[in-house]
């Protein structure tokens, strides 16, 4: 079971509590048999939870259920070193901001599709290896955030290797499946190694890009601590550009698409692309799907709602 609030809860909570106060000091001061104000405690009591619980919009997981699926593991592989918060996607956007946006975009169109992620700053890591269950992999990308710069030792896009080779050999081990990467970075190398080649892999990829984040002119970042982070060197604030030359050698090397991002629009050719070249099958395997549940609260608290009508033309108040 998860929740997806449509209203944040920090708005809703405060919001239905001010009601409920109001609706019961009302009710307690109105002149009225002890049993009506009672009943009246009652009714407001249960439609505000109800509404709580329409807007909280429970969703219970089901398993093992029979979907259609797409032959495709896509992998997804992120760059979360201090610069891919630099702030000149589309504008002054923050690159991760475009990332989340582009990644969430790419998932939604391949639904059906196996989804994994993996991350790396100064090592990588398995956030997700490669699973159905979509939202568990969003859920993971919501988990990235911006390393203290104390943490941060410098980039390297050769962190990435070992546990990207893992999952594209652990996809290539299944019969009939298509390997698309897509491989998010800014390119920048600060640690001083020298970039290693990724051609080993070509083989294990079917289809995919390699997404370049950043502008020649740069960004600044933000520092966590407040202001933006400085460049010791100068006093002044850091810049970050993006290193193309990097990207597209690795493109080249995995033999597929170099695409420089500032919109979701750059991917949309490849995605179809992709989508049009899948296949579909209908599994029961260890797929997970989300059903709602709020209607069943909505109902309940409409016809408290059409009660309170009911009660108010009858009595003249509520």
């Amino acid at each position: 079971m998860i929740t997806k609030p449509i209203i944040p809860l920090f708005v809703v909570i405060p919001l239905l509590l001010v009601v409920l106060v109001i609706y019961i000091i009302g009710i307690v001061q109105r002149e009225d048999k002890t049993l009506y104000k009672i009943l009246g405690v009652i009714r407001i009591i249960a439609i505000v939870v109800l509404a709580f619980l329409v807007n909280l919009r429970i969703m219970d997981k089901k398993y093992n259920a029979t979907i259609e699926m797409k032959n495709l593991d896509v992998l997804f592989v992120v760059d979360t070193t201090i610069s891919m918060w630099a702030e000149d996607y589309n504008g002054k956007n923050e690159r991760m901001e475009g990332v989340q946006a582009d990644a969430e975009y790419i998932i939604d169109e391949l639904s059906g599709s196996n989804f994994g992620l993996i991350r790396f700053d100064n090592r990588g890591q398995i956030l997700a290896p490669f699973t159905q269950d979509h939202e568990t992999v969003k859920d993971a990308f919501s988990t990235i955030k911006m390393p203290d710069r104390y943490y941060a030792k410098g980039s390297s896009l050769n962190n990435s290797y070992e546990e990207l080779k893992e999952l594209l050999d652990s996809s290539n081990k299944k019969a009939g499946r298509m390997t698309v990467l897509f491989f998010i970075s800014d390119g920048e190398t600060t640690d001083g190694s020298a970039l290693m080649s990724f051609k080993e892999l070509e083989p294990l990829i079917d289809a995919g890009a390699v997404l370049g984040y950043g502008t020649e002119d740069g960004g600044k970042m933000k520092d966590t601590y407040g202001g933006y982070i400085q460049d010791y060197e100068t006093g002044k604030d850091a810049i970050s550009k993006i290193d193309e030359e990097s990207l597209k050698k690795i493109a080249g090397e995995m033999d597929i698409d170099y695409i420089h991002m500032n919109s979701t629009a750059n991917v949309k050719y490849l995605v179809e692309s992709i989508k049009n070249g899948s296949s579909l099958t209908v599994e029961k395997a260890d797929s997970v799907s989300y059903e709602d549940t709020y209607y069943i609260y909505a109902a309940i608290l409409l016809a408290l709602l059409v009660l309170e009508v009911v009660l108010f033309i009858r009595r003249g108040k509520l």
